[in-house]
């Protein structure tokens, strides 16, 4: 357990004392070799400690190696940042001395009361003998004096408090020095507006300096509109060398993983310590899925408060080719969209002239399906079943009712799969080898037990129909549908990320599908753009129905109601709310999908508009007020081909050094490890002015050149 703070003086004074006379300092970045990690010194657990669960989730997305030191319940100690094969700590300049870590996060700025004068002088030392950047994600700009021996100043950022508030307009002030390194991922021309609890401080730029000699030099590179430092660049010089001996990246922002300000700058934390050097990586991703493309799709009466018992809607040819008119029209005026695609997850009972007819026989003269047809090329299709049925557990008892007719046998459900892949080779749509690889089901089903009460619209007087549901980690899945996915090839399972533990990217594993590979579910984040509505209007009264109308028709308040609102939304409101969630979500660096459904694909008006296309420009006008990193679409399959890799290093023990001598970066793992992402590798993908490699390794040492792409 962790000691007092007095008794840490005592017990680390010597070893602080010998530390502070005998560290040379080096110039920052002339050091031999680091390991590719990162050291994150926290004040708590990830439940104590907002400044960790918010570093913590991005880590781990992109793949970086790290450490956690808590200083609350550990002692830091120079063996823990660099050793000898005897185990004790040794300098840069020692032979066969690896650097542990190669940059050094930390939660807070002065990690008080549990981090000791001592420790901060060991992990300085560390950081000057090793060329080892730091990062601090939030806190008090501090300046600390020991008032034990060896006296002196031992912690100071070079800044002076200035004020506080909840709310700042920013601005960008990058110096040209930094410009091509740090936050060049932002479109720096836009304010950018901090949302959150945050300090302001100004910088001191004099002559006083710490306890080893070094004085403090900051650039603010965030300001305020009066230009106070959020976010500062402390460069520590000693008077005898023109580099600098440390630097620190220091924000004064409270910085959470729910605050969109916060989801911006929490790359640039993780690349400053690197130095733009490390294992994993970062790609901004965006698809939308439009689900069940040549059926049917019953709408929403706004009089009536539920759906319609007879008004459907149905996608026809015009609609098509308005909506290749519309994704061209968006592709331009979006260029960080690139050449982005919808994706349709299609039923094909739709698509054929009789559904009960073998051989089966593409309706190729139906208007949609003719439209789908001239235009595949403009789209990527999903297996989404042949007549999107509940593929969840037959009831028991067999007689028990249900909203839909279950399968009892694994054939029918795998007729189902098989079928669809049958319409794909009739309308030859593109990409047909990949079909079989993914699917998904009609609703999600098969993955949870909804106990036959799956449709609100059929169940008004039921508050939640999800009440009784049987969770996927709970037993909920059906083996039948998970043996006939299997059976016929399919790898990876599409799952709804609102849902009970089909919120997580993972192999299946749990239920026995006959086969000798497990099937990967990949998770789709839904939206509130309803499957069962084509226009705004509709789209209005739904939404404030279901999050406002409902609970004050029961009398009930829904400002006390943690998922309602206070207040009805327009329609731009709505699409605002929607794009910022949208938004959140692309800045988690996760591959995931959104879904919709054909509906809302339909033209509400004469210019061609759709629900759809105003969302996906209501995303990109918000995200590229922030980011200029061009934005990846890809198809299904290969967003489980990544996440089959991305699991497979998570569970590898990777090896990487940086050897600054030779500039290579040495690569070994305990198994094959094919594409690992490393950023700073020369020859690599340039994305957002870095090149990011993909390299197999395995259990042999390879060496790779660095480059930081500082040159682009």
């Amino acid at each position: 357990m962790k000691q007092s703070l007095s008794i840490k003086r005592l017990l680390l004074l010597s070893a602080a004392m010998w530390l502070a006379l005998a560290a040379v300092a080096p110039s920052a970045f002339s050091d031999n070799a680091v390991k590719l990690r990162i050291l994150v010194i926290t004040t708590g657990e990830v439940a104590e400690d907002l400044g960790f669960a918010y570093i913590k989730p991005v880590l781990d997305e992109m793949g970086v190696p790290y450490d956690v030191l808590n200083a609350q319940t550990q002692d830091l100690t120079a063996p823990m940042l660099a050793s000898s094969s005897a185990g004790v700590g040794c300098k840069a300049g020692d032979v066969g001395c690896v650097g542990n870590y190669n940059g050094v996060i930390l939660s807070d700025a002065d990690l008080v009361p549990n981090f000791t004068p001592s420790e901060w002088d060991i992990l300085h030392n560390y950081q000057k003998n090793f060329g080892v950047r730091e990062a601090v994600l939030s806190g008090w700009p501090a300046t600390y004096t020991d008032p034990q021996p060896p006296h002196g100043v031992y912690l100071d950022y070079g800044l002076v408090y200035s004020s506080s508030g909840n709310d700042f307009d920013a601005k960008w002030t990058v110096p040209a020095i930094y410009s091509k390194e740090v936050f060049e991922y932002v479109n720096r021309a836009s304010p950018f507006s901090i949302t959150d609890f945050a300090f302001t401080a100004n910088p001191r730029n004099d002559a006083s300096g710490m306890r080893d000699g070094s004085v403090p030099h900051v650039d603010p590179i965030l300001r305020t509109r009066n230009g106070e430092a959020l976010i500062s660049i402390v460069r520590y010089m000693l008077p005898s060398q023109a580099t600098p001996v440390r630097e620190v990246m220091i924000s004064t922002i409270t910085n959470a993983p729910f605050l969109v300000h916060s989801n911006v700058l929490v790359y640039e934390f993780i690349n400053w310590v690197t130095q733009g050097i490390f294992v994993g990586s970062r790609f901004v991703y965006m698809a939308a899925h439009m689900d069940d493309l040549f059926r049917r799709s019953k709408l929403w009466d706004p009089a009536l408060k539920k759906e319609h018992p007879v008004m459907t809607f149905r996608l026809n040819g015009a609609d098509i080719n308005n909506t290749v008119r519309r994704q061209q029209a968006f592709r331009a005026a979006h260029p960080l969209a690139g050449n982005f695609k919808l994706d349709f997850p299609f039923n094909g009972s739709g698509a054929v002239v009789d559904p009960e007819a073998a051989p089966l026989a593409a309706n190729l003269t139906e208007d949609l399906v003719a439209a789908v047809v001239a235009n595949k090329g403009d789209f990527r299709f999903i297996n989404h079943t042949f007549t999107h049925a509940d593929l969840d557990k037959a009831p028991i008892p067999a007689d028990a009712p249900c909203d839909e007719a279950r399968f009892t046998n694994v054939a029918a459900i795998r007729a189902e799969i098989t079928k669809n892949q049958a319409v794909w080779a009739l309308l030859d749509l593109p990409e047909r080898s990949q079909n079989n690889r993914v699917l998904i089901s009609g609703a999600h089903s098969g993955l949870k037990d909804r106990k036959c009460t799956e449709d609100p619209a059929l169940h008004p007087d039921m508050f939640d129909v999800q009440a009784d549901d049987i969770a996927f980690d709970a037993g909920g899945a059906n083996p039948l549908f998970l043996e006939a996915a299997a059976s016929v090839g399919v790898e990876y399972l599409g799952a709804d990320a609102s849902q009970q533990a089909e919120n997580v990217e993972q192999y299946i594993a749990q239920y026995e599908d006959g086969s000798g590979t497990d099937r990967l579910m990949l998770p789709r984040w839904p939206t509130n753009i309803f499957y069962n509505v084509t226009n705004p209007s509709q789209l209005e009264d739904e939404y404030n129905y279901i999050y406002n109308g409902r609970f004050v028709n029961a009398g009930r308040n829904p400002c006390e109601i943690p998922e309602a609102i206070c207040s009805p939304r327009n329609y731009a409101e709505i699409l605002m709310v929607e794009a910022d969630m949208a938004l959140r979500h692309m800045l988690t660096f996760s591959r995931w999908p959104h879904f919709f459904h054909q509906a809302n694909l339909a033209r509400y008006d004469e210019s061609g508009n759709t629900l759809e296309f105003d969302w996906l420009n209501a995303v990109f006008v918000e995200y590229e007020q922030l980011f200029n990193l061009p934005v990846r679409n890809l198809p299904y399959y290969l967003i489980g081909d990544g996440t089959a890799e991305t699991l497979n290093v998570k569970s590898a023990i990777i090896h990487a050094q940086w050897n600054r001598t030779t500039n290579q970066i040495i690569l070994s793992a305990n198994k094959a490890v094919p594409n690992l992402h490393v950023t700073g590798l020369s020859g690599g993908e340039l994305y957002g002015g870095q090149f990011i490699g993909a390299v197999n390794v395995g259990t042999n040492s390879t060496a790779h050149i660095v480059d930081r792409g500082l040159n682009q």
